[in-house]
């Protein structure tokens, strides 16, 4: 893991902005289901505007009910490969180091995470480990990624 950004109120452009300005031209845009979803008095949405921006985009199919769940678990399986640039990524460290569900203490039952400001950061990397590719090895032994560019978002 390269960079950890988030940002709260701003708009798009500035998103863009640090994208270029941190060298992600070449980045696949992951974004979740209703990163397609049209704004309904201007009629785009993120997923348009990003690829307006020139970026490449793919959007996520709503995972349903046990979304969470599958984005623990995916990042469970994959969190001991992952390498973070400590410097870059230690917000969203913290975050993920605070992430935690919501218990129901008359029952001692787990409600599903809690939605406070850790769960968006762990959200995008959850996200993240769903649609991780495994690099490709070449015949020269040397690996392809589709996107050379990796970061963690949380918009």
């Amino acid at each position: 893991m390269l960079d950890y950004y988030e940002a709260q109120g701003q708009p798009l452009a500035t998103h863009v902005q640090w994208l270029r300005k941190n060298k992600y031209e070449d980045a696949l845009m992951v974004l979740p289901h209703d990163g397609a979803a049209h704004d309904k008095v201007h009629a785009v949405s993120y997923e348009s505007e990003l690829q307006r921006a020139g970026f490449e985009t793919q959007v996520v199919p709503n995972q349903g009910r046990a979304a969470a769940a599958q984005r623990i678990e995916a990042a469970r399986r994959l969190f001991p490969r992952i390498w973070f640039n400590q410097v870059t990524t230690q917000p969203g460290i913290d975050a993920l180091g605070a992430y935690h569900a919501k218990r129901d203490e008359g029952r001692l039952v787990d409600l599903g995470p809690e939605h406070d400001w850790a769960s968006h950061a762990a959200d995008a990397f959850g996200m993240m480990c769903i649609m991780y590719e495994e690099p490709v090895r070449r015949p020269d032994r040397s690996y392809q990624h589709r996107f050379h560019n990796r970061s963690w978002q949380s918009l």
